[in-house]
């Protein structure tokens, strides 16, 4: 069974997924969302989209961040985390505390690690995990403490995909 389905909500493009409801957003909402609630402020958010716009994603994301939070964003692909050394991940960083993880691949270790240490992974600011659908269900179903820990499950597309609306 899978653990998602999509809601009414979610814009058109976004395949329903899941058992549970989740809203769509676009880069710019999620920043701004992030910006409310402050750049120091621990969050962790698994965002949603589909495998060919997760690209399109990371630069959108990369770029409000920088124009809303004024900040640089730290991107890594899973292949980069080390699952014994999370917190080099997760360190402090002023010029970048915004970190974004695209899970690139199915990284059974590090998804493990991140349920293992949940506390570690908002700890400095806000944590963005990016993934495709089926990714994403994977990590939701492996990783129960995680999953509890989580701010939103948020479905997100690239910001030309709304049609340049800012959701």
């Amino acid at each position: 069974t899978r653990v998602f389905r999509g809601s009414s909500r979610t814009r058109q493009g976004f395949a329903q997924i899941c058992m549970i409801d989740f809203s769509a957003t676009t880069p710019f909402g999620l920043v701004r969302r992030l910006a409310a609630a402050g750049q120091d402020s621990p969050s962790a958010y698994l965002l949603i989209s589909e495998a060919a716009a997760i690209d399109a994603v990371q630069a959108d994301i990369a770029a409000e961040v920088q124009v809303q939070l004024g900040v640089n964003l730290r991107s890594l692909t899973a292949s980069e985390v080390r699952p014994e050394r999370l917190e080099d991940a997760f360190a402090a960083d002023s010029m970048s505390p915004v970190v974004l993880i695209t899970l690139d691949h199915w990284a059974p270790k590090l998804i493990d690690s991140l349920d293992r240490n949940v506390v570690l992974v908002p700890r400095a600011g806000p944590v963005l995990l990016l993934a495709d659908f089926e990714l994403a269900e994977r990590a939701l179903a492996a990783a129960p403490n995680l999953r509890n820990r989580l701010t939103d499950v948020l479905a997100i597309g690239p910001e030309e995909a709304s049609g340049g609306a800012r959701a």
